[in-house]
């Protein structure tokens, strides 16, 4: 007898101590087992393994998992042993008797489930003993790897596409949690999955807020700030290196964070009991690369912070997704620069890849830090880029929260772009904005006869280092490694001529830093607190909300700046709104905010 979605029910109540399905769990469940073939892009933390696992324990064989990570097959594994479950994998890590032993119980039919890399899988050895016993249901997990388009392309996913003709009448899933549109495409054709039926779930995550802010001078600084302004909470934050995860994870401790380092280069003890503590403690911050991350199932994550950032929009989605699987409020904030995208960009260049394959992965990285330079709801535009559409604003990231009025700057981009034309591509930033400033120092006859010389004393030094970095961001810049010395060089020679001849209008977030001639660097003097100009009852109610909210974020565990900034409780205490529509006219009240905080704020208003 077949079994059916109320059998799967039963499993997942009994086994899993779970009520029901979520999300489309149950429709993918239901096709596996009719012995059909499906495609399911389920988003972090919304059960993608349940929905072969269930099938395998139902279906009449062993389920076979294809998965990357032998850390991601042995949390998997382990985790099952712990509900009951008969799982085994094989792997490198295993001793030659443990694999006999798993050999053996797959023989007798003594296993439930049992887990392969893609290598291991694809050896004639494995494929013989596979090929000898019924399987119930073939997975492959984090599909996106099998696409060139994808951001975690790896070659040998690639072969698994014959497993349509070694196991033709066993159903087969392809799961991953981020693909867009061309990847899915690339992943029904490379594992022979033309006929499937895909599921594609909503890329919401209504209880992430998302930040994003340029680095600046120390980025350490900033990443220990963020995080200790989040004291008690369990986080993650991921550097780009793992010299990088150690210095981080270093400083944090010597400042009193519960923090340790994770990455690939640690022995496999190290990084077991790294797991281990940081899985078990309410308030542990790992410190790591990408190598932490896929298949840790630990819901009270409240914050991810990318000291460096992602290389695409799919492994942004994917590594902020970790925090929050609870459905509380959990935060994801990104540390990003202009240099990081050139790096990026350079590390796609020095890869063995066709060219079209590049030209794909570049436009992924130049849309990823449109998404975070950009004016919009940030996790509106993530839904957007996977191809979800009448996607309204968040309400509580930052571009929400303040939404950026935009300023024009062509004129200043072309003094810019021409200054970097004369200076023939040959300097880096620093040298630029001296140029520009007309600061730089022993500065020859020929370069101070440039028209572009001292041209741009309007701007501070950062504000036209802001400048600069928006242009790499706009493509029309390019800066060139040039072995740890960056250069600046012209991009895009149409882009630039239209830029020269008025015919591309610029516009930034902010408008560039202003010089100040009474300082000596030219930084103008910073303004004052938010409640600086407030006086009166103005400053009475502000005062009050501040109680309030400091009541409030203490209540739910958070930095107070979370539930509204200042500045916004400043415009509320001037505003003084008396009903929902008035207070929804604040900047910086977004419609969950005014859900969750309306009534409340609404409460301490009438008060005073």
């Amino acid at each position: 007898m077949t079994a059916n979605l109320d059998d799967a029910r039963e499993i997942l109540r009994h086994t899993f101590g779970h009520a029901d399905f979520r999300g489309l769990q149950a429709p993918v469940i239901a096709e596996m087992l009719a012995g059909r073939n499906a495609l399911a892009v389920l988003p972090t933390g919304g059960g993608k393994s349940v929905c072969y696992q269930i099938p395998a324990l139902l279906r009449p064989g062993v389920g076979l998992v294809v998965s990357p990570l032998i850390a991601l097959m042995s949390d998997q594994v382990e985790a099952l042993r712990q509900l009951g479950v008969k799982a085994a994998r094989m792997d490198s890590g295993l001793a030659p008797e443990e694999r006999d032993a798993t050999w053996r119980k797959l023989s007798a039919g003594q296993l439930d489930l049992i887990y392969l890399s893609p290598e291991g899988l694809m050896q004639p050895y494995a494929l013989e003993r596979l090929s000898a016993a019924p399987l119930a249901v073939l997975a492959v997990d984090e599909a996106h790897c099998v696409s060139q388009w994808g951001h975690d392309f790896r070659p040998e996913y690639r072969a698994l596409g014959r497993l349509a003709e070694i196991f033709p009448d066993v159903p087969r899933l392809a799961v991953t949690a981020t693909a867009d549109a061309r990847t899915r495409a690339d992943i029904r054709s490379e594992l022979r999955l033309e006929g499937a039926a895909e599921f594609v779930a909503s890329f919401a995550r209504p209880e992430l807020a998302l930040n994003a802010e340029r680095k600046r001078t120390k980025p350490h600084d900033r990443v220990a700030a963020l995080v200790k302004a989040r004291p008690g909470r369990s986080g993650i934050v991921y550097s780009g290196s793992r010299d990088g995860t150690e210095k981080l994870a270093e400083r944090l401790a010597a400042e009193g964070v519960a923090a340790k380092a994770y990455h690939a280069g640690l022995d496999k003890s190290v990084r077991n009991d790294r797991l281990n503590w940081f899985l078990g403690e309410e308030e542990a911050v790992m410190v790591a690369t990408i190598a932490f991350g896929m298949g840790i199932d630990k819901p009270d994550v409240r914050f991810v912070i990318h000291a460096d950032p992602p290389g695409a929009i799919e492994a942004y989605w994917q590594e902020i997704g970790r925090a929050g699987r609870d459905g509380d409020l959990a935060e994801g904030v990104t540390l990003y620069s202009a240099a990081d995208m050139s790096w990026a960009l350079e590390r796609i260049r020095r890869r063995d890849m066709p060219p079209e394959a590049a030209q794909v992965q570049m436009r992924k990285v130049r849309q990823l830090y449109a998404m975070l330079e950009g004016p919009t709801c940030r996790a509106a535009a993530v839904r957007r880029y996977f191809g979800e559409s009448d996607v309204a604003p968040c309400g509580q990231c930052d571009r929400c929260l303040h939404p950026p009025k935009g300023v024009e700057v062509t004129e200043a981009a072309q003094k810019a772009l021409s200054a970097v034309h004369r200076l023939g591509g040959r300097f880096g930033r620093g040298r630029l904005v001296e140029h520009l400033l007309g600061k730089t120092k022993g500065v020859s006859e020929s370069e101070a006869a440039m028209s572009t010389y001292g041209v741009g004393k309007e701007f501070s030094p950062g504000g036209w280092r802001d400048l600069i970095d928006q242009l790499l961001f706009e493509g029309l810049l390019a800066e060139d490694p040039n072995d740890g010395r960056p250069l600046i060089g012209l991009a895009d020679p149409d882009g630039v001529r239209a830029v020269y001849r008025g015919e591309r209008r610029l516009t930034v977030l902010h408008a560039p830093e202003a010089h100040d001639s009474t300082s000596r660097s030219g930084r103008p003097k910073r303004r004052g607190e938010a409640a600086a100009d407030l006086s009166g009852e103005a400053l009475g109610l502000f005062d009050a909300l501040r109680a309030w909210r400091r009541a409030e974020a203490a209540r739910q565990g958070l930095p107070p700046y979370v539930i509204f900034h200042d500045q916004t409780l400043a415009d509320i205490a001037v505003a003084r709104p008396r009903n929902r529509d008035a207070l929804a006219d604040i900047n910086g009240v977004g419609a969950g905010k005014l859900d969750r905080y309306g009534a409340a704020v609404l409460a301490v208003v009438g008060d005073q």
